[in-house]
């Protein structure tokens, strides 16, 4: 029975260094963050929006050039169908 006490000795150990290593982590990023004003914030969003429909754009654009809308053996079917055909003479 007492190997359960030191599981939870090492379990609460354990929440206790993470814990701590959250605050640090915390406290970095409020220090980084202390010189941000609302203006900063607000170029920094449309900076990031402008990203965004650029790179929609170019998905887009790469999305049509590899998509196949007609197989290639139907193209082929079609050719040899229109081989057939008479060509029509032009009389004047």
């Amino acid at each position: 029975m007492e190997y359960v006490n030191y599981i939870a000795l090492g379990c609460s150990i354990a929440a206790f260094v993470l814990s701590l290593i959250a605050c640090a982590r915390v406290g970095k990023f409020v220090r980084a963050t202390a010189d941000t004003d609302w203006e900063t914030l607000a170029n920094l969003t449309g900076d990031i929006a402008a990203l965004k429909r650029t790179s929609q754009t170019l998905n887009n654009r790469l999305n049509g050039m590899n998509k196949a809308t007609i197989p290639q053996e139907q193209i082929i079917q079609q050719m040899l169908q229109h081989q057939n055909v008479e060509p029509i003479s032009r009389g004047g």
